[in-house]
């Protein structure tokens, strides 16, 4: 396939095989390489050591200012698809931050950090959508 783009994470059984990976638009592309980003931590991709997000380096932190949180964490997503993925201009981004309880075995209160960034795919000029939800403390995603 030709400039194509495959699904993330491939299935190395069938590369092995010699079988087709099954390919995707380019805009799931984009948002699969977008969770990818943002889902890394500094320094966990031994090859580039500033692929990643600094969402990272807000969890488990105590928040005095939830305004400076957000800003903060807005700034990182920001600076990450900036540097990161190229394939989009226009990029903005609208961030939720709302505590939310956990009932699990113990009763928890988390974080949830819902992120949606819109942009232009630089390629078709068409509009683009992606949407993120986080916990953060410990980080996780759903």
């Amino acid at each position: 396939m030709t400039n194509a783009y495959y699904a993330l994470p491939l299935n190395l059984g069938d590369i092995i095989r010699k079988k087709e990976q099954p390919g995707i638009s380019l805009k799931e592309s984009i948002s699969a390489w977008i969770h990818l980003l943002l889902v890394t931590h500094y320094g966990e991709y031994k090859h580039d050591e500033l692929f990643g997000c600094e969402i990272w380096e807000h969890d488990f932190e105590n928040i005095s200012s939830p305004h400076k949180f957000k800003d903060d964490v807005q700034k990182a997503v920001l600076q990450t698809l900036s540097l990161q993925e190229p394939r989009l201009s226009d990029i903005r981004l609208d961030l939720q931050i709302e505590q939310v309880e956990i009932i699990l075995q113990n009763r928890r209160v988390k974080i949830r950090i819902g992120i949606r960034i819109t942009g232009t795919v630089r390629k078709t000029n068409e509009p683009f959508v992606h949407l993120e939800s986080f916990f953060i403390g410990p980080l996780s995603y759903f």
